[in-house]
């Protein structure tokens, strides 16, 4: 074979060597919290499955909606809800971890326009292995729903976390 022919026939298997790579990870039911125009945060939730045979983590994510985007978790100490900011989210082989209301999520702090219902945004997803999946998430209004444990309407006395203003948070002190 020609030099040439060789050079292409190695760019294309690197090519549907990466593409394997990204399907080794599903994304679905994913959705973003619509919010008031004044509000300056959201949240995405969404459910990533590993299907391939090596363990991988979420490490980042990013979007052109917001200023930063963090993966976050929380947990309930008393009758508070202390949130804090994770490195990473650990995906086994084979398992399915859902980003949710409640649990672990992706944080939009920042927002550059308001968050409507019916609206999408974009956001990338950063693994550890490299890989990067981009993934179109639509706007959901979920301010009816009142069992929505972390990120509803204050019901059952919940906190109301739509409307915290991360932005103005000293995320240093919150257990990083």
């Amino acid at each position: 074979m020609k030099p040439l022919a060789i050079s292409a026939l190695g760019i294309i298997a690197g090519l549907t060597s990466m593409t394997l790579q990204a399907a080794d990870v599903e994304i679905k039911d994913q959705y973003a919290r619509a919010v008031p125009a004044v509000s300056t945060n959201s949240a995405a939730f969404l459910t990533i499955s590993n299907k391939g045979k090596e363990d991988v983590k979420l490490v980042s994510a990013d979007s052109d909606i917001a200023d930063r985007v963090e993966i976050h978790g929380h947990k309930h100490e008393g009758n508070m809800m202390r949130m804090f900011k994770l490195e990473d989210i650990n995906l086994p082989a084979g398992k399915t971890e859902a980003l949710k209301s409640g649990g672990n999520h992706i944080m939009l702090m920042g927002l550059k326009k308001p968050m409507k219902a019916g609206d999408k945004i974009d956001i990338t997803l950063h693994f550890s292995d490299g890989d990067a999946v981009d993934v179109n998430v639509p706007v959901k209004d979920l301010s009816d729903q009142t069992k929505d444990t972390a990120h509803g309407s204050m019901n059952d006395g919940k906190m109301d976390h739509s409307k915290m203003d991360h932005s103005s948070m000293d995320h240093s002190k919150m257990g990083h």
